[in-house]
């Protein structure tokens, strides 16, 4: 008897959007990780925070308010 492997592998639906849901919550950790460790991303956080406790920013509702916030930057 040989056994041969195949070249494809059948998964089920769900479990390959949860391993994808999965993959993007780690992406996004190692995105915050690498931010905090540089000097840059730090100070980015900071004037932020900054910005952030003068009210010094804009909040949009749909698509074209976001559009309009950054044709005015």
């Amino acid at each position: 008897m040989v056994l041969c492997l195949t070249e494809a592998v059948s998964v089920p639906g769900p479990l390959l959007k949860e391993l994808y849901e999965h993959f993007a919550e780690i992406e996004e950790i190692l995105a915050t990780l690498e931010e905090l460790g540089n000097k840059e991303g730090l100070e980015r956080i900071k004037r932020s925070l900054e910005e952030y406790k003068k009210k010094e920013y804009v909040t949009a509702k749909s698509p074209r308010d976001i559009r309009e916030a950054l044709m005015k930057a």
